[in-house]
């Protein structure tokens, strides 16, 4: 994060917004209570999320790459084609979220919950998932190459068409109705 970040409030923000500014890259906004938010298209690049709350916001296409969302919760959100690649998103809350279409390549994902969330078509190659909570998701036409999945757990989540290969899936949690596809069993 850069040490120079600058704090703005969500006033502040919406008002700007509301002018037609969409860019508040590397601003600081740690711990900020901004649930149902709806600012499509904003960029929040290289900002400070951690533990903010963006329940149910609505941020389609929202530039948030290289942000850190280390405990956030965006429990709800739709975040449909959002550029979220190079994220930290250790930890977070993002059960029943709209990342369809959206970028998470190298995001690091470790031990965050996901559980009903909807992820097709995103883009997730080499992303860290291990221990994620998937249970649910809808991961179809999802790309996991390179992914780490190690130890998620992947139950009653609906894989159809995605792409594994070269996914790390060692302890990770399957529906034994599913077995693993050919195409998995030496791809570690």
């Amino acid at each position: 994060m850069n040490s120079q970040s600058v704090t703005i409030t969500t006033a502040q923000v919406l008002e700007l917004y509301a002018t037609g500014r969409r860019d508040f890259s590397h601003l600081d906004f740690h711990e900020a209570w901004m649930p149902g938010l709806e600012l499509p298209g904003i960029n929040l690049s290289q900002t400070n999320l951690v533990s903010v709350n963006l329940d149910r916001a609505k941020l389609s296409e929202a530039k948030l790459s290289g942000c850190n969302l280390w405990r956030a919760n965006l429990r709800g959100a739709n975040l449909e084609k959002a550029d979220l690649a190079r994220t930290v998103l250790i930890r977070a809350d993002l059960s029943h979220i709209n990342l369809t279409g959206a970028d998470l390549r190298c995001s690091d994902l470790r031990l965050a919950t996901l559980h009903q969330s909807t992820l097709c078509s995103a883009d997730l190659r080499n992303a860290n998932l291990s221990y994620t909570d998937l249970r649910g998701a809808d991961l179809r036409g999802a790309d996991l190459r390179g992914a780490d999945l190690t130890g998620a757990n992947l139950r009653g989540a609906v894989v159809a068409a995605a792409q594994l290969e070269r996914a790390r899936l060692d302890r990770a949690w399957i529906d034994e109705a599913d077995p693993q596809p050919p195409e998995l069993s030496s791809t570690h």
